[in-house]
């Protein structure tokens, strides 16, 4: 009596599911940059205030805090629902299904967005001119959550304009 064959498992991982993942990859690598010392609130508000002299030539002494709040909380909502689009264009590739949009791929997305924030902010623990922030994390999933929302609202719409 002969024992029957050990079937290798198939390999899932081609290369279109590998280079899917290449976009994503690369930002995170972006956000772990800004996550350093050179882009602190310190170097950042020097930046900030030429910007806003060039383009509006008037002194910003009083609301210059608030605006650069404003910025720096903006471009946390913007770049980590960026990073959750990428993420759910990755998670599509990996985890192909008939339809174009899938609870699965954004709820993945999101996850990705919170944990890199959560990574972003365990970080600057150890970055002397920056320092930790519960609502950073909060904002970067709140942009990631957007994002989705956004796309899930672009697919949508395309696909009914597709379908008339």
């Amino acid at each position: 009596m002969s024992l029957p064959a050990v079937q290798e498992p198939v390999s899932t991982a081609s290369p279109r599911k590998l280079r899917a993942w290449i976009p994503t990859l690369i930002w995170l690598c972006v956000l772990a940059l800004f996550s350093t010392d050179t882009f602190s609130a310190e170097h950042t508000g020097s930046v900030l205030l030429k910007i806003l002299h060039a383009l509006f030539g008037t002194r910003f002494d009083e609301q210059f805090e608030q605006i650069h709040f404003l910025v720096r909380k903006s471009a946390h909502f913007c770049s980590y629902g960026f990073l959750g689009a990428l993420a759910f264009f990755s998670w599509r590739a990996t985890f192909p299904a008939r339809p174009r949009w899938t609870l699965r791929w954004s709820l993945l997305a999101v996850l990705v967005a919170a944990a890199a924030g959560s990574m972003d902010e365990f970080h600057q623990i150890f970055v002397p001119s920056r320092g930790p922030s519960l609502r950073d994390v909060f904002i970067d999933t709140m942009g990631g959550i957007f994002f989705q929302l956004a796309i899930a609202l672009w697919i949508g719409w395309r696909d009914k304009r597709t379908a008339q």
